[in-house]
């Protein structure tokens, strides 16, 4: 799984003018923050633990506000070009820092697709792999003149790639995509842009859209899905990978739900946790191994939310009693920690309490049956959505 991203922050953004005069233009705040948070939260939902700020103008204001700073699951680290070395150049002051395979991002741009399946599709014969969209405009880049898609400013990069870099500035679409187009080492994949949202803050008319543009990316329907007998079979307290069991058809369902935009939450009472049967860590390591599984699909969960609570134990509040389903604890969490949109979300449980649940949070409910399975449940949905 690729772990890495590096954004490309170095720009003076001056089609934009006054408005990058004194603030570089990722900073810029659209609906009242920084545009780049939204990009580094993205990346970190699907699993990157180490993102770069590559920078060179105003950097010290980068520095302050997020070298060294840990947003989500991620680390941030912000270094310093010193003077503009275009989109390529940077990355070999970065060399010994990379790793073999990572990301590279525009600074200004965002495109809200699944990145774990954008990395099971590459094909690693090849040294850089491009996300690519469907979009009007002279400045975005094409991929070719045959082919009326635009760079979406999404690449995976081999390492390897820095062996045709052999002057300081660099281009990577100028310098380095001719020459790979020659040996046959470039990748694209083609992403809807109208089934994943692409924004864009290089021009003072995109950068007003955006603040209404990027409610629409980041306040998503969700599914909210139970873990034992819907992500796995219900053997009864199962807490080790030994004993874990799953679901048929649960990869295709999550990825399914990844793919169209959609938050996924699991919830889930682990109330063997507060029987003494086993530790908070021991459900968090099992959650760690999950997520490497489903990451090989191409699928993730964005946050695991379980209750502990178990009545016989006093040490549990009346605060912990309330995340237990089918009260509305856990839904109520994760309406704080994430913009969700709940007209459009999902339930999908195995037991009655997960029903009431659904009804109480008045999302559609589907039921894990032996008839109507993950497989048929898959069907159903997609007609919702197709």
């Amino acid at each position: 799984m690729i772990a890495q991203a590096v954004i490309l922050c170095g720009g003076k953004g001056s089609r934009l003018k006054n408005l990058t005069k004194k603030i570089p233009k990722p900073l810029l705040k659209v609906n009242k923050k920084p545009f780049i948070e939204y990009q580094i939260e993205n990346l970190s939902r699907h699993g990157i633990k180490d993102i770069i700020l590559l920078c060179c103008y105003k950097y010290e204001l980068f520095k302050k506000k997020y070298h060294q700073k840990k947003i989500l699951n991620s680390k941030v680290i912000c270094i310093n070009e010193k003077k503009p070395l275009g989109t390529g150049g940077g990355l070999l002051i970065l060399k010994r820092k990379l790793n073999k395979y990572f990301y590279v991002l525009n600074g200004d741009t965002i495109f809200d697709i699944n990145y774990l399946d954008f990395e099971k599709k590459f094909q690693k014969k090849n040294l850089i792999c491009i996300a690519t969209t469907n979009k009007k405009g002279s400045r975005f880049g094409k991929i070719s003149k045959s082919n009326k898609s635009i760079n979406a400013g999404v690449y995976i990069l081999n390492k390897k790639i820095l062996r045709l870099f052999n002057k300081s500035f660099i281009s990577l679409e100028n310098d380095i995509f001719p020459k790979l187009k020659y040996k046959k080492k470039i990748q694209t994949i083609y992403y809807e842009k109208n089934k994943h949202n692409f924004l864009d803050i290089g021009i003072p008319s995109d950068f007003k859209k955006a603040q209404k543009k990027i409610i629409k990316s980041y306040i998503k329907p969700a599914v909210f899905l139970d873990r034992d007998g819907v992500i796995n079979e219900d053997y009864g307290y199962v807490y080790k990978k030994n004993n874990f069991a799953w679901k048929k058809g649960i990869f295709n369902l999550i990825k399914f739900f990844n793919d169209i935009n959609y938050y996924v939450f699991v919830i889930s009472n682990q109330s063997g946790i507060g029987r003494g049967y086993y530790k908070t860590s021991d459900v968090n390591n099992l959650h760690e191994w999950v997520q490497k599984r489903l990451a090989e699909k191409g699928a993730h969960i964005d946050k695991f939310y379980f209750a502990p609570y178990f009545y016989e134990n006093i040490s549990f509040t009346i605060k912990d009693k309330k995340m237990r389903k089918p009260n509305t604890g856990m839904i109520n969490l994760a309406l704080k920690e994430w913009k969700i949109n709940m007209k459009k979300s999902i339930l999908i449980g195995d037991q009655e309490n997960d029903k009431i649940l659904a009804k109480k949070i008045k999302v559609k409910f589907f039921m894990v049956t032996k008839t109507n399975n993950l497989v048929e449940i898959l069907r159903k949905v997609k007609k919702l959505y197709n």
